[in-house]
């Protein structure tokens, strides 16, 4: 076995013989320490398997993992009652029987004997087999040829994300009262601890000095959890022996006046890192670390797999093939057939990846709310718990430092869930997204559509989509030369026929056919259209800001994806009517809709035809052909995106694609837009005013327009 999987078996071993070479102290009970170091060993233990989880594959994988939580979890309790046991041991030393701590003493010290015999049967449990043993053959004889060329890419990758998890929770540092973020901050600082302890054997000079620092401040954040976790636990403990009332209220006072020396030690501490960029420092360090001095890094940009597995392998496959050493995924990874297969792909230590607008929708449904869409409530229920727990880890976007580059990767765009960032975006966009974003190039996803554009001193990259091209039924991704900043598209061919029937099986009947062939509805709508309208700008910048009013009043519309999704393709339409003159054009838009071969099914159709029928000032009415023929709630539905996209239309009045921006703010009796662009925004303005009238009726707020 190669590179890092032949480094995870080597380092998991060693992991593994600390935890076991602890055994029989622990089962015996007599020494603490044994206690102690167990729990620490079987933390590490747990960190590498993660870390290396790609190596340790399957059901087997699986149970692994569990026995060694459950080494961890046995031993928490038993090592926080050892630590207050000789806390109070020394305090009452030290009070020189001034104040009488032996009922709380002897309270303890029966709840930590009550748990010997359970530690004791876990220890013979491990001696005698099961899970752990198991994994200790699989380990026999590992080995490691000392080659750190290929681990140092996924340490640095590892601790950036690390890093960037304790940064998330520094704003509790000068908060006194925030014991649970201070918490947080003890976590993800042990987590980073971890992963440079697992990592330490790739770099000469084992990390010594970053590891010591680390410690340090785990020292400080460590005592600190300790005072917390003894002043949230006195008011019980007052209860349980009420006669040490006395002694209580000195260990109050006691670890009161602690917490407030141990939280200006934090400050002090925190405040020197970050004066010292400790933590940039060292990043740039394990980047400094590779293998080659000055040489290349490929890296493989994926993004929007979808549950498509088979193509997901073709591209790492290919990628690798190519000379790529590791994997940024731009999310949206859950979909059909096979969402858990690509959960597990991914899961690999040379990759790291964000969440998507669809992968947060399935984590919502999870919590019980629903997200009324078939496939994805399918893709849900075909998820397991470690696909489930992975999913729920990814962040928002990641920032990444590589040879000198730092990389910004999100889904969407920077800030924003839903923004699509597409070859027509307006070049003042994407100046303005890269003047927030700090970083020199900026990865996204979201709309399947492939993209490398330079702007404003970044390059943007959008790989395409893997699992769901637009464009044809080959799989689609990039490759990024560091610190070249050289971005290339390709496309990988699949057996596309072979996923497309697996999703006839469950059931589908446009989706198979969209994957067989890569069909883009969007774009056969798009060209559709402007067989009929002929100014296919107007529609696109009409789309683009329909969806941005869409996706800044989602408090006040309360309309689910599928309903984005409508609304994008009624912007597209809505102008079909005009091949027969301006007179009339919204009532025949209806008519040519509903006649149309377009790949829309059934029940959308009636929907889309009415929403681009309502387009102008005018509100739909019960009367109406085709509006009376739906039900209630689709009515709704109808009212609230003709709003939307009649506001839209508005704004691009003289067919010019002034505005490039909008910022919604939505008030409780009026809903402000700021409206940004190049030239002279005055006729917006003044018919975006016009056509709000259906979005002040459809929402009962009135509509401002600056800018």
């Amino acid at each position: 076995m190669d590179g890092p999987c032949a480094y995870g078996r080597w380092v998991t071993s060693q992991r593994l013989d600390a935890l076991l070479a602890e055994v029989d102290g622990v089962r015996r009970g007599e020494d603490i320490e044994c206690v102690h170091r167990m729990r620490v060993a079987s933390r590490r233990l747990r960190s590498v398997l993660r870390l290396f989880g790609e190596c340790f594959k399957g059901k087997r994988g699986k149970r692994w993992r569990k026995a060694v939580r459950k080494v961890t979890a046995t031993l928490g309790e038993a090592r926080d009652l050892d630590v207050q046991l000789e806390l109070l041991e020394a305090l009452s030393r030290e009070w020189k029987g001034s104040v009488d701590l032996e009922p709380v003493i002897a309270t303890l010290r029966r709840r930590r004997d009550a748990l010997q015999p359970g530690i004791a049967a876990l220890m013979d449990e491990i001696s005698g087999g099961g899970a752990v043993q198991e994994l200790r053959a699989e380990l026999k004889g590992a080995e490691w040829d000392g080659d750190a060329s290929a681990l140092r890419p996924y340490a640095f990758a590892h601790a950036s994300v690390a890093v960037e998890e304790l940064m998330a929770h520094s704003h509790s540092v000068p908060i006194y009262e925030d014991w649970q973020g201070h918490h947080e901050l003890r976590i993800a600082g042990k987590r980073l601890r971890y992963v440079l302890e697992a990592f330490r054997d790739a770099y000469p000079d084992r990390l010594e000095g970053e590891l010591r620092t680390l410690k340090a401040l785990q020292d400080v954040v460590g005592e600190l959890h300790d005072c917390d976790v003894w002043l949230q636990g006195l008011p019980a403990m007052r209860e349980e022996v009420p006669q040490a009332s006395l002694a209580f209220d000195r260990l109050q006072e006691t670890f009161e006046a602690r917490r407030r020396i141990l939280h200006g030690e934090l400050v002090e501490t925190w405040g020197a890192l970050v004066q010292e960029r400790f933590f940039s420092r060292m990043l740039e360090g394990l980047k400094g670390h590779r293998s080659g001095e000055g040489a290349p890094v490929v890296l493989a940009l994926l993004s929007d797999v979808h549950g498509n597995s088979a193509a997901l392998r073709a591209v790492l496959k290919d990628a690798r093939e190519r000379g790529a050493t590791a994997f940024l995924n731009a999310g949206d990874t859950i979909g059909l057939p096979r969402p858990g297969e690509a959960v597990r792909t991914l899961d690999a230590p040379e990759g790291l990846s964000v969440l998507g607008n669809v992968d947060r929708a399935v984590l919502r449904s999870k919590g019980g709310r629903g997200t009324g869409d078939r496939q994805l409530e399918m893709a849900a229920a075909l998820l397991g718990q470690r696909e489930w727990e992975w999913l729920s880890s990814l962040p928002e976007e990641l920032r990444l430092d590589v040879r000198g580059c730092t990389l910004l990767v999100v889904h969407a765009s920077p800030g924003q869930e839903e923004e699509r960032l597409l070859p027509s975006t307006p070049e003042a966009r994407l100046r303005e997204v890269v003047e927030g974003a700090g970083a020199d190039i900026i990865v996204t996803g979201h709309t399947h559509v492939p993209m490398v554009r330079a702007c404003g001193g970044a390059l943007f990259v959008n790989p395409g989509s893997v699992g769901r091209p637009r464009d044809g039924a080959e799989a689609s991704y990039a490759l990024l030369e560091l610190p070249a900043m050289r971005a290339e598209l390709h496309r990988v061919a699949y057996d596309a026929e072979g996923v497309a029937g697996e999703l006839r099986s469950m059931g589908f009947k446009d989706l198979p056919e969209a994957i067989a062939h890569g069909m883009d509805p969007m774009g056969t709508l798009g060209s559709w259209a402007e067989g009929l309208h002929g100014d296919r700008a107007h529609a696109e910048q009409v789309r683009a800001l329909a969806l941005l009013l869409f996706d800044q009043t989602c408090e006040l519309h309360c309309l689910a994806p599928r309903d984005r999704q409508l609304l994008e393709m009624a912007a597209l339409v809505h102008d079909v009517g005009l091949r027969d003159g301006t007179e009339g054009h919204q009532r025949r838009a209806l008519d040519i809709v509903l006649r149309a071969d377009i790949p829309v099914n059934a029940d959308d159709r009636l929907m889309l035809a009415c929403v681009a029928r309502y387009h102008g000032r005018r509100p739909p009415r019960a009367s109406d052909r085709g509006f009376r023929d739906l039900k209630g709630k689709d009515r709704e539905r109808v009212r609230k995106l003709s709003a939307l996209l009649a506001l839209a239309d508005g704004l691009d009045r003289g067919h010019a694609a002034l505005v490039n921006w909008i910022e919604v703010s939505v008030g409780k009796e009026e809903v402000l837009l700021r409206i940004k662009g190049k030239g002279e925004l005055g006729a917006e303005r003044e018919w975006g005013l016009r056509k709000a009238v259906q979005f002040e009726r459809a929402f009962g707020r009135k509509v401002r327009i600056d800018g």
